[in-house]
């Protein structure tokens, strides 16, 4: 079998259970993505999250049979790699983040050179400056605004009330409102 990505989690969850490896594959592909972003912003690495989203999906693929069809697969999927990154970090001592590594997966907007320095640099500061809140406020602005998911599934995710997930967004944005407000981008003169 050589499932489209138009097809349905539903129906690929369900051929995955019953031992089609394509259909694992399929799911595996269409949400990859997902798992590694949240990851890479988690840890600040992409190789630690190249290897946690592998070991993600293996997980997955264990446990697939334990997945109740009326729940989110997604919420299910990311709440296995969050205890997954949870556990790596606790196991493993706080390495620094890498700017080169940042910096490749800035997507380039801008054609003018100068613009894109100062896109960059920008980039970086949100990062570093997420990199100084709290693993709790970190972890849901991550979820929230960089992987797009809706407060619901951040709750969900979390296990946490949509109203205790409403207050935590609030004050973790606060905080890197404040951590920002000290940025001031380079002064460089732009090409006209």
């Amino acid at each position: 079998m050589n499932p489209s990505p138009e097809q349905p989690d539903r129906f690929l969850i369900e051929r995955s259970k019953s031992g089609d490896l394509g259909a694992f594959e399929a799911l595996a592909r269409k949400f990859q993505g997902l798992v590694f972003r949240f990851l890479f912003h988690f840890l600040g690495s992409a190789s630690d999250a190249e290897d946690l989203t592998q070991e993600t999906f293996l997980i997955v693929y264990r446990k697939l049979s334990q997945h109740d069809s009326a729940h989110s697969f997604p919420a299910w999927l990311m709440a296995i790699a969050r205890n997954l990154a949870i556990s790596y970090k606790r196991k493993n001592i706080p390495f620094p983040l890498d700017p080169a590594v940042i910096a490749s997966v800035i997507k380039d907007v801008c054609p003018a050179p100068e613009r894109e320095l100062l896109m960059k640099e920008a980039a970086q500061e949100v990062h570093d400056s997420l990199a100084k809140l709290p693993e709790i406020h970190r972890e849901i602005l991550v979820m929230r605004y960089l992987l797009d998911l809706p407060l619901n599934e951040v709750a969900l995710l979390l296990n946490i009330p949509e109203g205790t997930a409403k207050s935590r967004l609030f004050k973790a944005w606060n905080e890197l409102k404040e951590l920002l407000e000290s940025y001031r981008p380079a002064e460089i003169p732009l090409g006209l």
